[in-house]
């Protein structure tokens, strides 16, 4: 499990799981399969298709007006629950031999979750797992490729430039062109930082449960 965009100014969140047999594992490693972050969209994309056909992935997008409403690390276990069902729906959730997952922040309730859905095994959950485990650089890869192609479709329905990162003075730049001509732009986080003391900026909602500030 890992997701793409977690920090992005524009665009979902997109969380993806991916699964595939142990005696195969060193088939991902074969074909180039680490990091998604040190690989070009291109290479994603050819590898997205080789692994679309020799596993099984599910990918889950939390959209920016959910990121704007609650607390992304609650956010982000739920996408991953929901990953979890769709895949273990697909195969014998008893045979999991292994399930990591990348840190995202403080686990509340996955492990839980997790034993809910019948899967026997503890899971892993480390920082920089997409560079350790190849069935996560499998999973990191599923979903920046799902999240570039989206946030290509942002650039031609919007305008706005750029990776779509608040680092990225492109998209900053055409982000606040395109809100100061009066337009609101439905995938933008208007409660991330990057917009802070301009009009433009919206602090979270209020949420309903105290996990939801934590």
């Amino acid at each position: 499990m890992d997701e793409a965009g977690r920090g992005s100014l524009v665009g979902e969140m997109i969380v993806a799981g991916y699964a595939i047999p142990v005696t195969m594992l060193d088939t991902l490693v074969d074909i180039g399969v680490r990091d998604s972050k040190e690989l070009t969209p291109a290479s994603r994309r050819r590898l997205y298709r080789s692994l679309a056909g020799l596993g099984v992935f599910s990918v889950h997008p939390v959209p920016p007006s959910r990121i704007d409403s609650r607390n992304l690390a609650s956010l982000t276990e739920e996408a991953i629950y929901h990953v979890l069902r769709r895949i273990t729906s697909r195969i014998d959730p008893q045979c999991v031999a292994r399930l990591v997952i990348d840190r995202y922040g403080a686990p509340r309730r996955i492990t839980g979750e997790v034993a809910r859905l019948g899967v026997k095994v503890r899971p892993v959950v480390e920082e920089k797992a997409d560079a350790r485990y190849p069935e996560v650089g499998a999973a990191s890869i599923i979903a920046k490729h799902v999240r570039d192609t989206r946030i290509e479709v942002i650039r031609r329905l919007y305008g706005i430039e750029g990776s779509g990162y608040p680092s990225d003075p492109r998209t900053v730049e055409s982000v606040m062109r395109i809100l100061g001509s009066g337009r609101r732009l439905p995938v933008v986080r208007y409660s991330w930082g990057t917009l802070r003391g301009t009009r433009f900026y919206k602090p979270k909602k209020r949420a309903g449960s105290l996990e939801d500030f934590m």
